[in-house]
């Protein structure tokens, strides 16, 4: 086929002023590109060509810009909502300006109730340590830094109540709750009674009235149980050990009875145990139970209570 005919055949398909006929030899002529050389055209006929091809082209550049661009301007839209809704969450557990606590300790084999003036009580177990904002007309923040502490939080639509544990973040209006964050327990709970809370730090969750939340520390995941009872009764006195370890054993009657737990023993160290003690009883009979009930023996050395 001549360069003359290929031009005004390519000018007409440009167009869309082909017929079939036209259509098939155009096919035919790209086909034909490894069988038969390029024509020649003179460098005016392929200026010219060159800008007949853009200017069919261009028209549909412009409307794709277009799209892309309002495309652009509504997901610009959606990321500032986003990123917005997640300042308002971070300036929440993080605010800007600088809060001064009040350190609230409870002692080995010792409890403590607080009424606070927005009508929420606090009660602390034994060993724990918790600090409240002095300002709690402008924020109710707490930070509870060691130990077990029962919350009955009174309602206030208008300020939530911000309770920081360890990686996680309770947040709450009004409800009932407890929070288990032993430092030295890999293990951290928070356990509603009543009403629900928010809980943030590793993932986002929302736990109703029977439910609890338990965060591993080593392994930096949490799972959804529901609310064992039992775990409450240090309130009336109790100590609840349900499965745990010889070292989280050991940092709970230390806690409560105030005595000091070790053995040289791997049996001892490897074992698991489960009793329910008495937080009245003498440190002495409390550790007679627990020996007892796990078949253990008993060694006193110094102010040390050694298990074999």
């Amino acid at each position: 086929m001549e360069a003359g005919k290929i031009k005004q055949l390519l000018q007409r398909y440009l167009l869309g002023r082909v017929i079939t006929p036209e259509i098939t030899a155009v096919d035919e002529w790209y086909a034909a590109f490894d069988q038969e050389a390029l024509p020649e055209l003179s460098a005016p006929e392929e200026q010219q060509l060159r800008m007949e091809i853009w200017q069919k082209v261009q028209p549909q550049i412009v409307v794709t810009k277009t799209f892309y661009q309002q495309t652009w301007v509504k997901v610009a839209a959606m990321l500032v909502v986003l990123l917005g809704a997640a300042l308002a969450c971070y300036l929440l557990q993080h605010p800007s300006h600088p809060i001064e606590y009040t350190e609230i300790r409870t002692g080995n084999r010792e409890k403590r109730t607080l009424h606070l003036a927005d009508g929420t009580e606090l009660t602390l177990n034994a060993g724990s340590t918790l600090l409240i904002a002095k300002d709690l007309s402008q924020e109710r923040r707490l930070q509870l830094v060691d130990g077990e502490v029962f919350f009955n939080v009174g309602t206030d639509p208008s300020r939530p109540f911000i309770v920081e544990s360890g990686p996680l973040v309770t947040t709450v209006l009004g409800t009932s709750f407890n929070i288990a964050a032993y430092k030295a327990i890999h293990q951290l709970s928070i356990a509603v009674v009543s009403g629900k809370v928010s809980v943030a730090g590793k993932g986002n969750n929302i736990l109703e009235k029977g439910q609890a939340l338990v965060y591993d520390r080593t392994k930096g995941s949490s799972t959804l149980q529901a609310l064992d009872t039992t775990q409450l009764q240090w309130q009336q006195g109790r100590l609840v050990l349900n499965d745990v370890t010889f070292d989280e054993m050991t940092v709970l009657i230390e806690k409560n009875f105030g005595i000091h737990i070790s053995t040289a023993t791997p049996q001892v160290k490897q074992n698991r145990y489960t009793t329910e003690l008495n937080t009245d009883m003498e440190p002495a009979q409390a550790i007679e139970v627990l020996a007892a009930i796990h078949g253990l023996k008993i060694k006193h050395v110094n102010n040390q209570i050694i298990l074999y």
